[in-house]
């Protein structure tokens, strides 16, 4: 399946996120939730598994680097409410606290604090280092 759109979301006291409708499909057997960087990353098994292999194939990560990330995959299969338990470890790394947002990025979906996603659309829209903002580039696109 393919990921696109963006959704406001809470996670629970519980560590619990609900699933957005529109993604539950991809997920009613279960995914992986995982450490991305700047954000925690829900994919498809077989999303995971290609993009690990190409992680391991690329020779950009050391062995260690690798089982630092692979120390983070956590397999989950959502409850009856389309609920999915995000793990303490997996939400401090990254700093998910009750609102996040949700990203469609093709391949995956990437959970946010919403916070740190509304400043990225920010800078996004205001432009950095002297370039025209994203906004102004897009428009000369259409």
């Amino acid at each position: 399946m393919e990921f696109w759109e963006y959704n406001e979301h809470n996670i629970d006291g519980k560590g619990r996120l609900v699933l957005p409708s529109s993604f539950r499909s991809a997920f009613d057997k279960g995914g992986v939730l995982t450490f991305q960087g700047s954000y925690v990353a829900l994919h498809e098994p077989a999303g995971w598994d290609k993009a690990l292999r190409r992680m391991e194939g690329s020779g950009e990560y050391t062995k260690r680097e690798l089982m630092y990330v692979k120390s983070f995959v956590t397999p989950f299969t959502p409850d009856a409410q389309n609920r999915v338990m995000i793990p303490t470890r997996l939400r401090e790394r990254v700093g998910l606290e009750r609102e996040v947002a949700l990203i469609g990025m093709g391949g995956h979906v990437a959970i946010y604090p919403r916070e740190v996603w509304k400043d990225l659309e920010a800078e996004l829209g205001a432009g950095v280092d002297g370039r025209p903002s994203l906004t102004d580039r897009l428009s000369e696109m259409l």
